[in-house]
């Protein structure tokens, strides 16, 4: 099994995320933060495989709690968020450089085919993610 810590601000957002993940057998989510210090803490009680980050989130952004959690305890990040492509230009660059993998848009598809579109490649890239592992020698190279 794959264990998945949802770091979102929105509860909508983090249920949805829940929803998907956990429609794959291989995947359960182990819990969820609100914002970067919750995800911080929950990261190093619950040591997930993958955790999925946003951006923009009150008292620490996606950014700032990617680069703590890579010093202390350096976890796969997938950056899942609404930002625009523009945005993405800027915030997603220093996010990678921060530590995370990869980035992926939030669900917000509202055909049957979209959703599909955007559950699969969620899945597909948390299964990946998964895979790579980390430690702080790895990092620190980076």
């Amino acid at each position: 099994m794959i264990r998945v810590l949802i770091v979102d601000d929105s509860p909508t957002t983090r249920q949805a995320l829940q929803a998907i993940l956990q429609s794959d057998p291989e995947i359960i989510v182990v819990g969820q933060a609100v914002d970067g210090l919750d995800a911080l803490d929950l990261t190093m009680e619950l040591k997930p495989d993958v955790i999925t980050m946003d951006i923009n989130m009150p008292r620490m952004n996606g950014n700032v709690a990617t680069q703590t959690i890579m010093s202390k305890i350096p976890t796969p990040i997938l950056v899942v968020t609404t930002v625009s492509r523009q945005e993405m230009l800027y915030e997603g660059f220093d996010i990678l450089r921060s530590g995370a993998l990869d980035i992926v848009q939030k669900p917000s598809a509202t055909t049957p085919e979209g959703m599909e579109a955007i559950r699969a490649e969620l899945i597909t890239k948390v299964k990946a993610i998964a895979e790579v592992k980390l430690d702080r020698k790895t990092i620190a190279q980076v």
